[in-house]
């Protein structure tokens, strides 16, 4: 159950110190048990911005979720692994699952790295650039 009254300071500085190190309104206020319009008035009180804290760890995270250079790069390292893979592979049943992921794996690095447009391909590295300036507006 949340608490009432007003906040101590050193209850504050717990609040301003879990806010400066990432923590949600949220997480914070089930932390002290106090409301998330106390962590916000507390927030106010010391300037801190919170929108523009979570616009900017939202953006971040976009931004890592649609980079096309580190899908492709763990692309690669899916198709490495299967290549190891294929040499221990002793039964039909094995060799049909590899070989569908080999053709996945294939399949997704090529969407990712097409640039022409006349040809089908790139369609995903399309997507996530349009994502990506909606976000940035």
């Amino acid at each position: 159950m949340a608490k009432g009254g007003p906040v101590a300071e050193d209850e504050e500085k717990r609040i301003i110190e879990a806010l400066e190190s990432g923590k949600t309104t949220r997480q914070v206020a089930e932390e002290v048990q106090r409301s998330k319009g106390t962590i916000t008035n507390v927030a106010a009180r010391n300037n801190l911005d919170l929108v523009g804290r979570a616009q900017n760890k939202k953006a971040n995270l976009i931004r890592s979720c649609y980079d096309s250079a580190a899908r492709i790069e763990l692309i690669g390292e899916l198709l490495n692994k299967a290549k190891e893979l294929m040499k221990t592979c002793n039964s039909s049943r094995d060799l049909q699952y590899l070989a569908t992921a080999i053709a996945i794996g294939i399949d997704k690095r090529r969407l990712e790295e097409s640039t022409d447009s006349s040809a089908r391909g790139g369609e995903i590295r399309i997507l996530f650039e349009k994502m990506g300036e909606e976000v940035e507006t």
